[in-house]
């Protein structure tokens, strides 16, 4: 484990949002009086909101996603670096400090895994075999907290895109038991459809992190997702 220090950034951005909103709400007399009571609309809430612009946003955006950030990673000069601009955003825009000793930040646990994964990856099956190489046919990674981690001799299902989404009328484990397996999946969501997953507008059902947590939920005992230049780029 290590110790960094991180700023409120996440609790910045909501309460900007949250302070545009009241803002929003105190337009009218019976919008301030359904939502909140325009007594809570003081006037530094109105001028923060103000400080929120399109333009403003797209200003931090580009900053911190330069190349010169470096991703970011946590731990690393370029998260620091972020960091400290982000520290410099805050007092500029008149966010009093949270953290201790006056600071805008304050000092949390972080536990970093690194994934030492197999040169190759052999799957069989009945009159053959393919092998895959690591870094130029696969990459892997694991989320345990464990010294080790692995799946031996599992079975191995196509999901197709891993998802359930009722609201569509969709569901890649209807009638599947996939309990330890491993999934195969597709990047991406359906996009041919306009009015399926709105259409090639990426949903949360394509990103990584629901096809995790989607297999998860079905008791899958590993997720192997495939990308194609178009899915993924």
């Amino acid at each position: 484990m290590s110790s960094i220090n991180k700023v409120f950034e996440l609790r910045a951005v909501a309460a900007l949002a949250a302070i545009g909103a009241l803002a929003a709400c105190g337009s009218g007399e019976q919008a301030a009086s359904d939502a909140t009571p325009a007594s809570r609309i003081s006037a530094q809430a109105v001028t923060a909101a103000e400080a929120v612009t399109g333009d403003e946003m797209r200003r931090v955006i580009a900053e911190i996603s330069a190349d010169s950030y470096g991703g970011r990673l946590p731990g690393s000069e370029g998260e620091a670096k972020a960091r400290t601009f982000l520290a410099a955003e805050l007092a500029k825009t008149g966010f009093e400090p949270a953290g201790p000793d006056g600071s805008y930040e304050q000092t949390m646990e972080l536990v970093g895994v690194t994934t030492n994964a197999p040169a190759a990856w052999r799957f069989e099956q009945q009159g053959g075999a393919v092998e895959l190489a690591r870094g130029t046919d696969f990459i892997a990674a694991s989320g345990l907290q464990a010294p080790s981690a692995g799946v031996d001799n599992a079975e191995v299902v196509f999901a197709g895109y891993g998802i359930v989404a009722p609201e569509y009328d969709w569901n890649d484990f209807k009638d599947v038991d996939v309990r330890g397996k491993v999934l195969i999946v597709l990047n991406n969501d359906p996009d041919w459809d306009p009015a399926l997953f709105d259409g090639v507008t990426r949903l949360y059902y394509g990103r990584w992190m629901y096809k995790y947590e989607s297999a998860a939920r079905q008791g899958a005992a590993g997720v192997i997702i495939v990308h194609t230049t178009p899915s993924a780029g």
